[in-house]
C-alpha cells in the first residue's frame, strides 16, 4: 500500500511539474509586448532616481519626506524654467530601490510612488539593480507588484531574454505604441553581480548581454527610422572607465563634469565586456544613464554619446561628503566643474529634458536636508 501511494504521488508530482512549466517565448516573436508608449512633447522631463536602498533599518517616514522634497523641488524647478504647464513626465528608477527589505517596504514604496504619480502627474519606470535581489521576499513578488501598479511601466516576460526588466517606452506624437517613435527610452537589466541560475553563486561583475543588445536593435528598428534613444540601466559598463582614463591619463579634452570619487566597479575582465555602447553609438544612442556607484555622478560625452551616472537619491547607506577645503584631486576637479562653494552631500536626483526631436539637456540636483533651509543646488551639464 505504501509503495502504491508513493508511486501515485510521484506520478502526480511529475505531471504537476510538466504542466506548470511553460515554454519560454522567443523574444523575437513577442517584440510588441516589450513596448509601452507616452505622448511626446518638446521639453519632456525625465527625473532619474537611483540607489534609494530601502532596507530593514529604513525609516519609511523619513525617506518619504526626503523623496517628497525631491519631487517638490524638481516640479518647482521645471515650472520656473519651462513654464507653469511643465511638469515631471517620467521618473526612471534605475535600480537598488531596496536591499534586505521586506514586503512591507515594497507595499509602502509602491503606495508612495502611486500617490506622487497622481499628485505630480508622472509615470514611473523601474529596473532591477543588484541589491533588489537581496530581499526578504521572493523576487517574483516584487516583479508582480510593479507590473500591477497603475502608474508603473514594468515588463517581465516568460521569454528567453536575459534579465527581469527589459522594455522600451516609445514617445510618439499621438501616444500610441503603434505609431513611429520620436524618441525611445530603453530600460535594461544590467545584471546582479551574482548568478541567479549558475552553480557558482557569485560573479566578479556583470554586464549587458548579447541577446539584450540584439533585442534592443529589433525593438529600435520597429520604432521607426534611426530613432534617437536614451538608455537607463543600473551597473556602469567598461566604457565609463575607458572615457575616464582618456581624460585623466591621456589628457583628452572630453566634455566631463560632476564628481567621480570612487570606482565604477569595472574590473576590466574581458569575460564581462559588453558591446552595447559601441553598437548603440552606431544606432543613434544619444545617452546612457545608470547608478550603482554612490560616490560618483560623473558624466562625459564620449564618441558623441553622453554617459552619466545619476546622483544617488537619499541618505541610505553610504554617499560622498563634498568638502570645499579638500585636497583630493578628484574632489577639487568636481567642485570646479559645478561651481559650488559650500560643503554638501552628494545626494539628490538627475533631470533629463528632451528639448526637441534631436536634443536633450541634463542637470543634476543636490538636495540635503538641514535644520534650517535645506541645501538645494541645480547644476547644468
Amino acid at each position: 500500500m505504501r509503495r502504491r501511494f508513493l508511486f501515485v504521488l510521484l506520478v502526480f508530482l511529475s505531471v504537476s511539474v510538466l504542466t506548470s512549466c511553460k515554454k519560454a517565448s522567443d523574444y523575437q516573436d513577442i517584440l510588441d509586448d516589450y513596448v509601452f508608449s507616452m505622448k511626446y512633447h518638446d521639453n519632456f522631463n525625465i527625473l532619474q532616481l537611483t540607489d534609494i536602498h530601502w532596507n530593514a533599518n529604513t525609516s519609511t517616514m523619513a525617506s518619504e519626506r526626503y523623496l517628497e522634497k525631491v519631487f517638490t523641488e524638481a516640479d518647482k524647478h521645471i515650472k520656473e524654467t519651462q513654464g507653469e504647464d511643465a511638469k515631471i513626465d517620467l521618473v526612471e528608477l534605475t535600480g537598488d530601490m531596496f536591499m534586505l527589505a521586506n514586503t512591507y517596504h515594497i507595499k509602502t514604496f509602491i503606495k508612495f510612488f502611486e500617490e506622487k504619480a497622481t499628485e505630480f502627474g508622472f509615470y514611473y519606470a523601474v529596473l532591477w539593480g543588484n541589491h533588489d535581489r537581496h530581499g526578504l521576499y521572493n523576487p517574483n513578488y516584487l516583479a508582480k507588484k510593479f507590473a500591477n501598479a497603475p502608474h508603473c511601466f514594468y515588463f517581465e516576460g516568460e521569454d528567453n531574454l536575459y534579465g527581469r526588466s527589459n522594455f522600451v517606452i516609445n514617445l510618439t506624437a499621438d501616444g500610441k505604441k503603434e505609431s513611429n517613435a520620436i524618441w525611445q527610452i530603453v530600460n535594461l537589466d544590467s545584471g546582479a553581480s551574482f548568478s541567479e541560475t549558475s552553480t557558482s553563486p557569485f560573479k566578479d561583475y556583470d554586464y549587458i548581454r548579447e541577446d539584450q543588445i540584439d533585442w534592443w536593435l529589433k525593438v529600435h528598428e520597429k520604432a521607426g527610422t534611426n530613432v534617437p534613444t536614451i538608455a537607463y540601466y543600473h551597473i556602469p559598463q567598461d566604457e565609463n572607465l575607458v572615457a575616464w582614463n582618456l581624460v585623466t591619463e591621456e589628457g583628452q579634452a572630453l566634455k566631463n563634469k560632476f564628481f567621480k570619487l570612487e570606482g565604477f566597479a569595472d574590473n576590466g575582465n574581458e569575460k564581462y565586456a559588453s558591446d552595447f555602447y559601441e553598437i548603440g553609438a552606431e544606432n543613434n544612442l544619444k545617452a546612457a544613464f545608470m547608478g550603482h556607484a554612490h560616490n560618483v555622478d560623473w558624466t562625459v560625452e564620449y564618441l558623441g554619446v553622453v554617459l552619466g551616472l545619476g546622483v544617488k537619491t537619499g541618505p541610505e547607506l553610504y554617499y560622498a561628503h563634498i568638502d570645499v577645503n579638500s585636497t583630493d584631486e578628484n574632489m577639487i576637479k568636481g567642485l570646479a566643474s559645478v561651481g559650488i562653494t559650500e560643503n554638501f552631500d552628494l545626494i539628490g536626483a538627475s533631470l533629463v529634458t528632451i528639448l526637441d526631436s534631436n536634443n536633450f539637456a541634463l542637470s543634476h540636483l543636490y538636495l540635503n536636508e538641514r535644520e534650517s533651509d535645506d541645501f538645494v543646488a541645480w547644476v547644468n551639464w
